[in-house]
């Protein structure tokens, strides 16, 4: 099993696309997959075409089984829900004796070969509880400063989490809304590779598209395949960046 969190502590940075997008990928390639939306604004049933649902809430405050809870949202890929009850659910963590370990030890007894958690920009129980179950952590980053900014606070939680004695197998940065024509851009995307290296994936360009499949309930393959968003941009003969590379980069770090 392989339990990926999809953070940032900077809203607005393409995390929960980003994260519907790659456990669509996954499904699509056979893998049985989990998508677990830590986030009260439920966002990740929305952006299947799907409605809220309380699974999370279900899951830690009613001591429900977690296949009795789950959604399948499309072939190989099942769905944890949050709604405005999830708030319950950080209610509930902070009164247990097993704070930051309770959805770790929920999650690492099921049959999902990938469970992918999106978490809320927020830094609260429940974001600590999705970063403890992690092994690894992808932090969605727009190029400008406040969410670049973001990326250094989560790093900066990350230690903590790993100095309590969860650690990580690693962390990739996924720059994404790349504009090659702005600036800031460029200057923020050659600023964290030279901090940050081989973690920073290649990026993805910024397409309305993205914006457009959320709005049908459809994922970006279901609703734009050769997106430029799903291929990257053309980089002389080649094509760089884009969720199909980010998926390909998420399978090698996993299988390493």
């Amino acid at each position: 099993m392989n339990i990926i969190a999809f953070a940032n502590q900077k809203g607005g940075v393409g995390k929960t696309t980003t994260a519907v997008t790659l456990a669509d990928g996954l499904a699509r390639l056979g893998h049985k997959t989990l998508l677990v939306d830590l986030d009260p604004q439920g966002h990740v049933a929305i952006a299947l075409g799907m409605e809220k649902t309380p699974g999370l809430y279900r899951l830690i405050c009613l001591d429900e089984r977690l296949e009795k809870v789950v959604i399948t949202a499309r072939p190989n890929l099942d769905i944890l829900g949050s709604d405005k009850r999830t708030e319950k659910v950080k209610r509930q963590i902070t009164l247990s004796d097993f704070r930051e370990s309770i959805l770790l030890d929920t999650l690492q007894t099921s049959s999902y070969e990938f469970i992918l958690l999106d978490l809320a920009p927020s830094l609260d129980v429940l974001h600590i509880n999705g970063l403890v179950a992690s092994d690894w952590v992808i932090i969605p980053t727009r190029l400008d400063a406040l969410a670049v900014d973001g990326v250094k606070e989560i790093l900066l939680t990350m230690g903590e989490v790993a100095q309590r004695g969860y650690s990580f197998k690693g962390y990739a940065i996924l720059p994404t809304f790349f504009d090659r024509t702005t600036r800031e851009t460029l200057t923020q995307f050659q600023e964290i590779t030279r901090a940050f290296g081989t973690n920073v994936w290649p990026p993805v360009p910024q397409d309305t598209r993205v914006r457009e499949s959320a709005a049908f309930g459809k994922t970006l393959e279901e609703y734009s395949a050769s997106s430029p968003a799903m291929v990257g941009f053309q980089d002389g003969q080649r094509l760089v960046g884009g969720y199909r590379q980010a998926l390909h980069k998420l399978l090698e770090m996993t299988y390493a």
